[in-house]
């Protein structure tokens, strides 16, 4: 596969770094495009395009701390925050928008009820995501 558009969604994880390495990674031979999502959900009871200057700064600092990473590894990102009401929806939708072959996701080591915990957002870019979906899952601590 040709790797032109890599879409990252970052949520702000330990992962975080990791993510931006590997989509490096495989976009360096291809001089792929890289571009780093953050996406802020807006409660329903909120308007869609309401001022959350909290989460922004949060967002716009998550995406700082990635462009410092790939900036180490000789490599420019793209970035973007993102408001949405479901994350899922925004990266799928930035991805056609992007014409992305490949989203590059993370997944935080997670345990509930005794089992690992792949979570909603992850799950929905999998089953929805028209291109590929590569999931980069934290090990387990020990």
């Amino acid at each position: 596969m040709k790797l032109t558009n890599i879409l990252v969604p970052l949520a702000g994880t330990a992962i975080d770094p990791d993510i931006i390495e590997y989509a490096i990674a495989l976009g360096r031979s291809h001089k792929a495009k890289i571009t780093a999502v953050h996406v802020i959900e807006v409660k329903w009871n909120m308007p869609l395009d309401a001022v959350l200057d909290a989460e922004l700064e949060r967002g716009e600092e998550i995406l700082a701390h990635a462009e410092k990473v790939a900036e180490k590894l000789g490599a420019h990102l793209t970035t973007e925050v993102l408001q949405a009401r479901e994350a899922a929806a925004a990266i799928v939708d930035t991805a056609v928008e992007h014409g992305s072959e490949l989203i590059l996701i993370g997944m935080p080591y997670r345990r509930r009820l005794g089992r690992v915990y792949v979570g909603r957002t992850v799950e929905d870019v999998y089953v929805k995501a028209p291109c590929a979906v590569l999931a980069y899952r934290e090990e387990e601590p020990k």
